[in-house]
């Protein structure tokens, strides 16, 4: 049993090569007839010059993708034959389409900071104040530890006499 591929959501046209021998001629009608598991579908052919043409229309709204067999049935006559079985794979053509997505946004996650305190560890500042006039004796003895908090002081008295 041959297999032929097919177009479910196109026309299939299909031509058979039909001979008939006989002692007498005849007249003949020729159909091809595909099965499915719950029905069985009859296209007429058309016969010319030893051939027979059957169209297949868009079977999509009636079949689904898949293989079914097909059988060519010939009548001359009062006679029935089924000189040719074969199988025919339909399926869809190649489609491409595009939906546009709507994309939910997250909300977005903002961060902040502040300085709530800096502590550091006070180091002993030495100032020494230099006058002309002092000797070096005198320079040593006027050496003082300054804090962080004094120098600090200090530019505050400073900045505010102005």
């Amino acid at each position: 049993m041959s297999k032929i591929n097919l177009m479910i959501d196109e026309e299939n046209e299909l031509t058979f090569e039909v001979q008939i021998e006989g002692t007498r001629p005849g007249t003949s009608k020729c159909r091809l007839m595909l099965e499915s598991n719950d029905m069985t579908l009859a296209f007429p052919g058309e016969s010319s010059a030893g051939e027979v043409t059957v169209v297949l229309p868009p079977l999509d709204h009636v079949l689904k993708e898949g293989t079914y067999d097909m059988t060519l049935e010939v009548v001359v006559d009062d006679r029935y034959f089924e000189p040719l079985k074969l199988q025919g794979e339909f399926e869809k053509r190649l489609k491409v389409t595009a939906e546009s997505v709507k994309v939910k946004t997250k909300p977005r996650v903002k961060t902040s900071a502040s300085l709530v305190e800096v502590k550091k560890k006070e180091s002993p500042v030495i100032a020494s104040v230099k006058n002309k006039k002092r000797t070096s004796s005198k320079i040593k003895e006027n050496k003082k530890i300054v804090s962080d908090k004094d120098i600090y002081d200090l530019i505050n008295k400073l900045s505010r006499k102005k």
